[in-house]
């Protein structure tokens, strides 16, 4: 652990999982802890791939893949496809807040709610969670860059997304809504959201966590463009590579 300014990390290797996404693949991440996280280090670690939930960093170092790759969104040229624009028409009637990032009981229920849905759909494990483990999972830190979207119709909470901003970069944390408006394409609709905030507040970047090309559910991803794919995980002393695809 370094307590050097301006931050400090506790590093651990997590142990080798079957991988959630790629059957027959083993997985294996890479963790920090992070006591202090002040923005331009956060920018360091979101251009070296490294992802956060609460105080918890992490980046795969998968010993036999390296499919999961990092993707990032140049936010100032970015432009809809026709059907990305359909899902902003569809979705016209909502209202979005950004704010600093909250819990509240309405929080709990539509978390609740969504993730029961993606275990009947999609076979995800499912355990209901608290306020308290909320809390610890994507707030517990206090970052001053932290903010969630929150997105109502007509007044009611369906969906909200947990979304950092620094001074140059937003980074896509989570996303989680009503099943009930699944066929409003909500996913799509929300990455285009935080873009258009990111354009109207001059933000370069939009991490996007890790894309995986043989995987349906990380692969829509590529479809924001135009964008860049990140080559290698690298140390933090050596310049990341990030690349347009051809």
């Amino acid at each position: 652990m370094t307590h050097e300014a301006p931050f400090a990390e506790l590093e651990i290797e997590g142990a080798e999982t079957s991988c959630s996404y790629l059957p027959g693949q083993t997985a294996r991440m890479m963790y920090r802890i992070a006591y202090e996280l002040s923005e331009s280090r956060y920018e360091q670690l979101l251009s070296r791939g490294w992802r956060r939930f609460g105080r918890t960093l992490f980046r795969p170092v998968c010993s036999a893949c390296t499919q999961c790759r990092s993707l990032r969104v140049c936010i100032p040229e970015f432009k809809p496809n026709k059907n990305q624009r359909r899902t902003m028409t569809r979705n016209a009637g909502l209202t979005l807040t950004v704010q600093k990032p909250t819990v509240t009981a309405d929080h709990i229920s539509l978390y609740n709610l969504y993730h029961r849905d993606m275990h009947h759909r999609r076979r995800w494990s499912f355990r209901e969670i608290t306020e308290e483990h909320y809390y610890e999972s994507f707030l517990e830190g206090q970052f001053p860059f932290a903010r969630e979207f929150q997105y109502r119709d007509d007044g009611r909470l369906v969906a909200l997304g947990l979304v950092d901003m620094t001074a140059s970069a937003m980074s896509s944390i989570y996303f989680f809504h009503d099943p009930e408006y699944r066929e409003n394409g909500l996913g799509t609709y929300s990455i285009q959201k935080e873009i258009e905030f990111g354009q109207h507040h001059h933000r370069s970047w939009l991490y996007m966590g890790y894309y995986i090309r043989e995987c349906a559910s990380m692969n829509y991803k590529n479809r924001f463009r135009p964008h860049q794919i990140l080559q290698h995980y690298v140390a933090d002393e050596a310049p990341p590579v990030w690349e347009s695809p051809a």
